[in-house]
Formats: C-alpha cells, sequence, structure tokens
C-alpha cells in the first residue's frame, strides 16, 4: 500500500494533467487556453468531438460493435491469460482513505474511513488504514498462482483491525481477478465500476440503512439509474464495519458476487468522494477519451479525480446536488493479458 507522502499530489498538479480537450468534452467550467471569439473555429472543441466519433466502419460499412472487437476467451494457442495494469490518485481532504493493490495476484482495495467520528477527536482514518494494511500483507504472503477470495480477505482483515484496536469505523471494496471473472466484495459506499468499450456494464450499488423518505423514493423511481442516483446522493448512514460490535454491521452483510471480464475492459474503483461527484456519462467520455488518447492506468486516473474534485467545489448545478467535498480516492484498472 502506497505510504500518504508518495501518493498525495498537489490539486494544482491533478488539475494541470486535465487537458483542455477533456475539460470542454465533460463540461468543465474555465478552460486553460483562450476561449475562440464567436464565429472563430475551436480547435479545441474540433479536437475533443474527434476523440468521440463512433468506431471504424468496416469495408462492407457496417460499424465494429462489442460483439465484433474478438473472442471473450483467451485463444489457448496463444496461451494468455488475463491480468491487471493498474495505478490510483489519492487527492486528500480529511485524509481518512486508504487503498492498496498487487498486480501479480490481481487484487484492489479501498476503504473509507467513516468522518464523524472525527468529531469525537478520534482517528477517523484508523480502521480504513487498518483494513487496507492487513488486506495487502495477506495478499503479499499468498502463493503465486493462488485465487484470493475478497470477502475471506475482507473478513480477515476485518478480524485483525478489530483485534488491533484500531479506532473509528469503515466501508470497504475488495475485487480480485479469477481468470475471465471479477470477484467482489464490498460493504458500505466504497463502489466500483466496469466498463467495456468505455460503456458501463456494472456499477455496484451502495449499502445504506435506508431511511423512510428514502425507501419511498427508491418504490417511485422510475428507471434503475434514477434508483442509483437516489443511491449516492442519500445522506442516509452506510453500512461501516468498526471494532465496536454496536456501531459495527458485520462483514457477512457485505455484498459480495462475480463479474465477467475479458481484455480492454476497465475497472474503476473508488470512495464516495468520486461517486458522489461524477455522472455516469462523464465517466464513460473520460475512459473513452482517455483510451482513443493511450492514457496509461496513472493518466485515466488522475483525469477521473480531477474531474471529482472540480465537480466537488460546485455549489450549485442543474443536473446534480451541489458538490461534496471530501476525499477522493480513484484506482483504475485495465483488463490485459500476458504470455504464461
Amino acid at each position: 500500500m502506497e505510504k500518504l507522502q508518495q501518493i498525495r499530489q498537489t490539486l494544482e498538479d491533478i488539475d494541470a494533467r486535465v487537458p483542455d480537450a477533456l475539460r470542454v468534452a465533460l463540461g468543465l467550467g474555465y478552460r486553460v487556453s483562450p476561449t475562440p471569439a464567436p464565429g472563430e473555429d475551436d480547435d479545441v472543441a474540433d479536437f475533443a468531438a474527434s476523440l468521440l466519433q463512433p468506431p471504424p466502419t468496416t469495408e462492407d460499412g457496417a460499424g465494429l460493435d462489442a460483439d465484433d472487437s474478438g473472442p471473450t476467451e483467451p485463444d489457448a494457442a496463444t496461451s494468455l491469460a488475463p491480468t491487471i495494469d493498474w495505478a490510483s490518485c489519492y487527492v486528500p481532504l480529511h485524509d481518512h482513505d486508504a487503498h492498496f493493490g498487487n498486480a501479480k495476484a490481481g487484487v484492489l482495495g479501498v476503504a473509507d474511513g467513516v468522518g464523524a467520528y472525527a468529531d469525537y477527536g478520534v482517528d477517523a482514518g484508523a480502521f480504513s488504514r487498518g483494513l487496507m494494511t492487513s488486506a495487502s500483507v495477506e495478499v503479499a504472503g499468498q502463493e503465486p498462482g493462488a485465487h484470493v477470495c475478497p470477502s475471506a480477505l475482507l473478513q480477515r482483515a476485518y478480524d485483525e483491525t478489530a483485534a488491533s484496536g484500531a479506532t473509528g469505523a469503515s466501508t470497504a471494496v475488495i475485487l480480485s481477478l479469477a481468470g475471465n471473472a471479477l470477484d467482489w466484495a464490498y460493504i458500505g459506499d466504497s463502489a466500483f465500476v466496469v466498463l467495456r468499450d468505455s460503456k458501463i456494464v456494472f456499477l455496484s450499488t451502495p449499502q445504506r440503512h435506508l431511511s423512510r423518505t428514502t425507501r419511498a423514493k427508491l418504490r417511485f423511481a422510475s428507471t434503475e439509474a434514477r434508483r442509483k442516483q437516489h443511491l449516492f446522493s442519500s445522506r442516509d448512514p452506510t453500512f461501516q464495519l468498526s471494532a465496536k460490535a454496536v456501531n459495527s454491521d458485520r462483514v457477512s452483510d457485505a455484498k459480495s458476487g462475480q463479474f465477467a471480464v475479458r481484455t480492454g475492459d476497465v475497472v474503476v474503483v473508488g470512495t464516495d468522494g468520486l461517486f458522489d461527484n461524477i455522472l455516469e456519462e462523464q465517466l464513460e467520455l473520460a475512459v473513452q477519451m482517455g483510451t482513443k488518447l493511450g492514457f496509461s492506468p496513472k493518466n485515466m486516473a488522475d483525469i477521473i479525480a480531477g474531474v471529482a474534485y472540480e465537480r466537488s467545489k460546485q455549489t450549485r448545478s442543474r443536473r446534480l446536488r451541489k458538490g461534496k467535498p471530501d476525499d477522493i480516492t480513484v484506482l483504475v484498472a485495465f483488463i490485459v493479458q500476458f504470455d504464461l
């Protein structure tokens, strides 16, 4: 797990990584280069539009879709196995977030300390750091090639952290690549999303102790997108893990499952500081443009964190509630293949 001084980046550094083309495409207010006068060509906007063009057509004129991109299973003759190429970006505000990643094991994790504990003079990041440190050490000690079960790993990390007497409480999400499947377990509102061909194909749903009002909103939500918007914007308390049984949900309450992935998929993992402050279409556009520009996972993590940070500063919006200043942790993993 990276130390804070290794992953801390000034907000100016992050802001400088967001090129004007992305700023225009994602609707991020001001831009670095001057806006052209009315009637003049806008090279930045034209470049942004070119990056968002649909896939090229084939010789017979038909467009390529996701099913035309090749086999979803590795070809046995090429002896390829899926793995991850990942990087992170952390924008601390209260410094309650923690994370880790292990490319060889194909495992990622994020945790978010519950900030309310800081009001009582408690280190609100202690439990999140304990969870991720314990999980990282456990994964590093696994036999090469051994599969890591996210639920079991979360349980072991919780047991060790609770036994240590760590203060506070935390949400958490752990992902583990197993062949062509992504195993996952999470508790609370730390979340992850899988994008394929720059479109969201899976987004985890926050766990909250819902009020009667929120339950009514969910019951009458017209679409699944509206349901998720209510859940992400809700101020109802999240599920959380703590050493104190009276304030803690159980690891057995965590959601878990498996999702089939393939080479070229992009996985984005983050705390609520990310998902409270970014629109799904903004995330898709950032991944689409980053893919076209050949971004590394680090480039993409920086860009996504920059978008979330700018949104967190907004006091009003026609599309969302006002931004939510918070720690922002972003992990980006490319599903890639390597020779066995």
